[in-house]
């Protein structure tokens, strides 16, 4: 692959007005991102964009439910004990704070507990329950954990502790014997959306104990710490979990909840403009950062204060507190990234399994996700104490880490979480078994196309679509999230104008690039791409747009996520044009340029009917890119036009240099081809990326392929420059043959990067391959090209008996056909 990454277009070719559109007066360009997620009518493109609160669903349908109620209704009429115990990250959190905020809106005094991560890990413990059955508690509601707590549930129900469960973790095979669990993951439980987070769920709960006309008002008082936590927790933005965000959203612009209102403006972010990139990013990770240095409480004292003061010390102290967890993840990222460094197995390993001791516990998980965004592997996280290793696992897509981690159980102590994130602990010495054991089961899953992530792209943005008001109008289709992503566009044969990295770690990356306007793009955590590309060289970027906001100067930024090559500067210094090269010179005395044509036959073209070798790039390309297609490069900027295509395309490809074909599912690429050994008969379209090298070899296509092939000529006048260089390049001086031959005269035996071709010989490398070719045909030296170290070496052979007489080298009277046809023919 040429690509580290797989750019998938959602729709291809240019983005035209809809009914839709013109209907509810939108943008072309919203209309085709809500197309793209299956919205295409105007009532669910209303529903979309203005998600009711009228349409959450009744919470009774939820399994145990009623029962949950009846019995918390119970607790309240004998005046017991209740304990809400929920977890320490923000969606355990945020649920502990509303159910507390519910129990004191109706005057019922209740305690809650959240664990010690860093003593007490993860859900409920027993230890806790001992300890709440001291304080002489009734009831336990769990919120966001318990699902997989059975020996804890059962020391509970021992203690004549009744325990409601209220969670929506992946279930295990045995469900906890507790008095009620409430779970839409539950195979039994009928409720009809599953994605709900922990925080999702408590409302739900809120909502059964509330009467129906009062949650119509007493909603408010939840929906932004519920918003908060459903985007952190990373659910699906679809269904209730969209009603839930898209109006917490605008509740969070009136800041109702005091605690949450002074975070945000400890965060800086302005509440006018406030999305769930802020929560997510900004303010999720500061409630985050208490629980993982071990102060969960900070986040529910926060939401549930009535002070204005406390707020906004509590909001301080969660401002220092992320302050110091940014140090901590950086010396411990520092420490993974030595590990692998250190060991060679890690870069063949499909799952990243890495343990080290007096990691800090909290802030594993952080560490894991960026791992596992930079190497898209999943990483599985451990920090070892005591002789126990514990920590948390991130996946890719297309591997639940859950499943692996459930073939491993026999390895565990413990373990729970989705098919994307899991927490685990095992005894230390169990390390590398359990490393063993998740990469048999990834090497029998993930092929190797599944480690290419794969970045869905709404549509190629056209430079005169990019506004504010665009900017602006995207806002319609917030919250964006899992399953209404942000949407991505991307630009291609964009120029490089300028790029730096900057932020305190030099971790991000800044850049110019233009065409007809200039962008300026900044890329987040991206600064590792710049060693790849330089000024000057042109790129195809995939961003999402924003805007820059400097002074009160409005501007539209692009947020960069991925940048790749579209054509090198400088093709001398480019690996992929250098193998290229090698490829446009015979490397045998057959005559392959000969063609059996007179060139009267010239093709008809698709695009305006004449019958004419001109081409044009006024077409949709992607209409002709199927199944049974033949493209045709000749040029290396031909090709890289190619392969950007393609590389769009849903298929993956390899490119066998040695072929000299890329084959993507039916569709094949063949790079400067000998026309006549082609079986054209087979193909439905013929796409031709640059002109042929003459007349001869149009005709031939023409009087060759079946009668319903297409035969497309995708370039413009402008192309033919590239092919016209090879032809004024591709023949070497008689002094230049000389230079290369006293240099193995000297060398014998010698190798070389094939990057270093032009320094060495002084020549142009595609002249170089002439020469080399000519003289292996001479039998005066031999030559190899390893294409997979991009190396050449070159061995002299014995002297011949004869005089040299380059005038007997087939190739170059070939080579020189090949001019004279040309010339003929332009």
């Amino acid at each position: 692959m040429i690509f580290n990454k797989k750019w998938t277009l959602k729709h291809k070719g240019k983005v035209n007005k809809s009914e839709l559109s013109e209907k509810i007066n939108i943008s072309p360009e919203i209309s085709q991102i809500l197309k793209n997620r299956g919205i295409e009518d105007e009532k669910s493109a209303e529903i979309f964009m203005n998600p009711s609160l009228d349409y959450l669903r009744d919470p009774f349908l939820m399994k145990d439910m009623k029962k949950a109620v009846e019995r918390i209704q119970k607790a309240i009429e004998n005046n017991e004990s209740i304990y809400i115990y929920g977890d320490y990250d923000v969606d355990g959190v945020s649920s502990t704070s509303i159910l507390y905020l519910y129990f004191d809106s109706i005057n019922y005094p209740v305690s809650y507990y959240i664990p010690n991560r860093l003593e007490e890990g993860y859900g409920i413990n027993e230890d806790a329950i001992r300890k709440i059955h001291e304080q002489g508690c009734n009831l336990i509601i769990s919120v966001d954990c318990g699902i997989t707590s059975v020996k804890e549930v059962e020391l509970a129900n021992e203690l004549g502790i009744d325990v409601i469960i209220t969670d929506h973790h992946e279930c295990q095979s045995e469900i906890p014997n507790a008095y009620a669990v409430i779970n839409p993951k539950q195979e039994d439980c009928n409720y009809p959306f599953d994605m709900l987070c922990g925080c999702g769920v408590a409302f739900k709960l809120i909502q059964a104990l509330t009467p129906e006309e009062v949650f119509k008002t007493s909603m408010y008082d939840y929906l932004e710490i519920a918003t908060l936590a459903t985007i952190c927790d990373i659910v699906p933005l679809v269904d209730e979990n969209r009603i839930i965000v898209k109006n917490g959203l605008k509740l969070m612009k009136e800041g109702k909840n005091l605690g949450l209102r002074e975070l945000i403006k400890v965060c800086g972010v302005d509440t006018e403009k406030i999305g769930s990139s802020h929560i997510g990013f900004a303010i999720g990770p500061r409630i985050n950062a208490s629980g993982r240095l071990g102060h969960s409480y900070l986040g529910v004292q926060l939401f549930t204060t009535k002070s204005q003061y406390e707020a906004s010390e509590i909001a301080r102290m969660l401002e220092e507190k992320n302050n110091e967890r940014q140090m901590i993840e950086a010396k411990m990222y520092h420490e993974a990234e030595e590990i692998i460094k250190s060991n060679e197995r890690y870069e063949n390993d499909k799952v990243l399994v890495i343990a080290n001791e007096g990691w800090q516990h909290g802030i594993i998980g952080i560490v894991a996700s960026k791992l596992t965004e930079k190497y898209y592997k999943p990483t599985i996280l451990l920090t070892i104490e005591n002789g126990e290793a514990t920590g948390s696992a991130r996946s890719i897509k297309g591997f639940s880490i859950f499943d692996a981690l459930m073939k491993c159980k026999h390895l565990l102590n413990k373990f729970g979480g989705h098919d994307q994130a899991a927490g685990l602990g095992l005894d230390a010495d169990k390390v590398d078994i359990l490393r063993d054991e998740v990469n048999k089961i990834a090497d029998y899953n993930l092929t190797s196309e599944d480690m290419i992530e794969n970045i869905n792209v709404e549509f190629e943005l056209a430079e005169d679509k990019v506004s504010l008001d665009l900017v602006d109008e995207l806002h319609k289709l917030e919250p964006f999230g899992l399953s209404n992503p942000s949407p991505r566009f991307i630009m291609r044969n964009l120029v490089l104008d300028d790029i730096f990295t900057l932020g305190k770690n030099k971790q991000h990356l800044k850049l110019n690039v233009y065409n007809e306007n200039t962008y300026e793009c900044i890329g987040f955590n991206m600064a590792h791409l710049k060693e790849n590309f330089k000024p000057g060289d042109k790129v195809d970027i995939l961003f999402q747009l924003d805007e820059n906001n400097y002074m009160g100067n409005r501007t539209v930024q692009f947020l960069l996520k991925d940048m790749r090559m579209s054509h090198p500067k400088n093709a001398m210094k480019d690996k992929i044009s250098l193998k290229l090269f090698s490829k446009i010179v015979p490397n045998n005395e057959n005559n392959l340029y000969t063609i059996n044509s007179d060139g009267k036959n010239l093709i008809s073209t698709n695009i305006n009917g004449k019958y004419t070798i001109e081409g044009s790039k006024d077409i949709n390309i992607f209409d002709y890119l199927v199944d049974d297609t033949l493209v045709i490069t000749n040029t290396v900027n031909g090709f890289y036009r190619a392969i950007s295509d393609l590389s769009l395309l849903e298929e993956d490809f390899d490119i066998n240099y040695r072929e000299n074909t890329i084959n993507i599912a039916k569709l094949q690429l063949i790079f400067s081809p000998n026309i006549d050994k082609i079986d054209v008969k087979r193909y439905n379209n013929i796409v031709l990326y640059d002109y042929l090298y003459n007349t001869k070899e149009y005709s031939y296509l023409s009087e060759s392929k079946n009668k319903d092939c297409n035969i497309i000529k995708y370039y413009n006048e402008t192309d033919q420059l590239y092919l016209k260089n090879i032809i004024n390049n591709i023949i070497p001086e008689r002094d230049e043959f000389i230079v290369v031959y006293k240099l193995a005269l000297v060398n014998k035996i010698f190798e070389l990067d094939m990057l270093d071709i032009k320094k060495t010989f002084n020549i142009m490398p595609i002249k170089v391959f002439t020469i080399l070719n000519v003289f292996k045909e001479l039998s005066l030296l031999d030559f190899n090209l390893d294409y997979d170290n991009n190396t050449m070496s070159i061995s002299l052979l014995e002297k011949p008996n004869k005089k040299l007489n380059l005038d007997e080298s087939i190739i170059l009277k070939n080579l020189k056909d090949l001019k004279d046809e040309y010339s003929k023919s332009y």
